[in-house]
C-alpha cells in the first residue's frame, strides 16, 4: 500500500527542512512505498528553492505549486489530487504532531474508516508544549461553535494531522470550497454527509512558537461555518433522495479512542 504525505507550505523556508528530513527518514524506514508532496502555496521567501537545495532530485519528494497564495485548504486539495498513494496523510509543515503518530491512525483505516483525524483535545492526547492561553481559549470556542453550527462530536477539528483513503475522499473534493482555516471542518462535514466513516485518535502535539495562523484567519472561519452546514445538508439530502449516491450504506460513523 502506497502512502502520500501532503505538506502544504507557505513561507516555510526557516522551519520546513527538519520536518521533511524527519518525514522522509521515517517513511524510508517504515513505509518505503511512499511519496512526499510539498505544496508551495505561493511562498515569497524561497521555500521551494530551500527544499530543492536540500533534496535535489530525490525520487520520493516532489514540490508542486500553482503561483499565488490560496490558503491551506486549497493547498491540501491540490496536493490530494496530485497524490498517487492509496492513503494520503496531511501534515502541517511544522510537524507539531510527529510523523510516528500515523501508526495510531492505521488500525482505524484497516477497520474500514475512510478519514482519521488527530485530536489534541482527546483525554489521551499528549500536549508537550501548549499554545498561549488566548489561542487555546480561541480554539476551544471555535470547536464549540463547530459542534453547535455544523454538528459532530469531535473534540478537535483543526489539528493539522489527518489520514484518509484516496479513493473515498478525492471524489468529494469538488464539493469543498473553503480555502483557508475552516477547511478541516468542511472536509469532515462533507465526508460525514457523504456517508464516509470518520474516526478520531489522540495525538502527541507540540506547539510551534512560529505558528503562521493569525487571529483574523480564525475569525474569518466563523463566517464559513454556516456555509459549510448548508453544503453538507444539501449533499446529505441529495444522497437521501438518490440524486447523489452515498459512498457507504448506513450513514457516517464516528469513533473516539
Amino acid at each position: 500500500m502506497m502512502f502520500s504525505v501532503v505538506v502544504p507550505a507557505y513561507n516555510e523556508a526557516q522551519r520546513i527542512l527538519p520536518s521533511l528530513d524527519r518525514i522522509v527518514a521515517y517513511m524510508e524506514q517504515h513505509h518505503p512505498d511512499f511519496e512526499v508532496l510539498v505544496v508551495d502555496d505561493g511562498s515569497t521567501d524561497g521555500t521551494a528553492e530551500v527544499i530543492r537545495r536540500r533534496f535535489g532530485e530525490h525520487p520520493r519528494l516532489r514540490i508542486v505549486s500553482y503561483g499565488a497564495n490560496r490558503g491551506k485548504g486549497y493547498a491540501v486539495r491540490y496536493g490530494a489530487r496530485q497524490a498517487a498513494g492509496d492513503l494520503i496523510l496531511f501534515s502541517d509543515a511544522d510537524l507539531s504532531t510527529p510523523i510516528e503518530d500515523m501508526e495510531k491512525m492505521r488500525p482505524l483505516i484497516q477497520q474500514g474508516y475512510d478519514v482519521v483525524i488527530g485530536s489534541r483535545a482527546h483525554s489521551n492526547a499528549e500536549i508537550r508544549l501548549h499554545q498561549p492561553l488566548y489561542r487555546e481559549i480561541a480554539g476551544k470556542l471555535f470547536n464549540l461553535f463547530v459542534r453547535l453550527v455544523v454538528g459532530g462530536r469531535f473534540r478537535d477539528t483543526q489539528c493539522g494531522f489527518k489520514l484518509f483513503r484516496r479513493d473515498a475522499v478525492v471524489p468529494l473534493l469538488d464539493h469543498l470550497e473553503v480555502d483557508r482555516w475552516a477547511f478541516d471542518v468542511e472536509l469532515i462535514a462533507i465526508a460525514m454527509a457523504s456517508g464516509l466513516r470518520v474516526g478520531e485518535v489522540p495525538v502527541v502535539w507540540t506547539n510551534s512558537p512560529t505558528s503562521t495562523v493569525g487571529l483574523w484567519q480564525g475569525a474569518q472561519a466563523y463566517a464559513d461555518l454556516l456555509r459549510i452546514r448548508q453544503r453538507a445538508n444539501r449533499l446529505r439530502a441529495a444522497a437521501a433522495s438518490g440524486t447523489t449516491p452515498s459512498r457507504k450504506e448506513g450513514g457516517s460513523q464516528t469513533v473516539t479512542r
